[in-house]
């Protein structure tokens, strides 16, 4: 089994009612706001958004709340799990409990400048995106060619 690379996503885009990432494996990047290791879920927020991570994979770590993290694993499903949401969030915060992250990576970045990143991650997007237009309208051309 083959282990794919984490694609950069944002928080607000696993708390989406439609979420296209899941079963895929995904890179996150947030301040996490709870931890608990009896039930081994952590939560990580980025502005307004909030998404569950499960830390069971993960072994045992020192985790600093308030701190940023990231988070490479499978966005699952969790319609059969119970879900806890911590209960001091914000009346505007956004949450999904229908996916959670399934982590089998963690790492602190509280050096990474966020802002900076964001952009970072756009401009790639942005270029690979350009790049996969480039493709199909080089292959279009090889096509008509025979």
């Amino acid at each position: 089994m083959d282990i794919e690379a984490g694609k950069p996503v944002f928080v607000e885009e696993l708390v989406e009612p439609r979420n296209q990432h899941v079963g895929r494996t995904v890179r996150v990047t947030g301040t996490l706001h709870s931890y608990s290791p009896t039930t081994d879920r952590a939560s990580l927020v980025d502005g307004q958004y909030l998404v569950l991570i499960d830390t069971q994979l993960l072994g045992v770590m020192q985790y600093h709340l308030g701190q940023t993290y990231q988070f490479i694993g499978v966005v699952a499903s969790v319609e059969d799990m119970q879900e806890a949401v911590p209960d001091d969030l914000f009346d505007d915060t956004r949450y999904s409990l229908a996916t959670v992250l399934r982590a089998r990576v963690a790492r602190e970045v509280d050096a990474l400048d966020v802002a900076v990143y964001k952009k970072s991650v756009a401009a790639l997007r942005r270029f690979l995106d350009g790049a996969d237009a480039a493709q199909s309208t080089d292959d279009d051309t090889v096509n008509k060619r025979f």
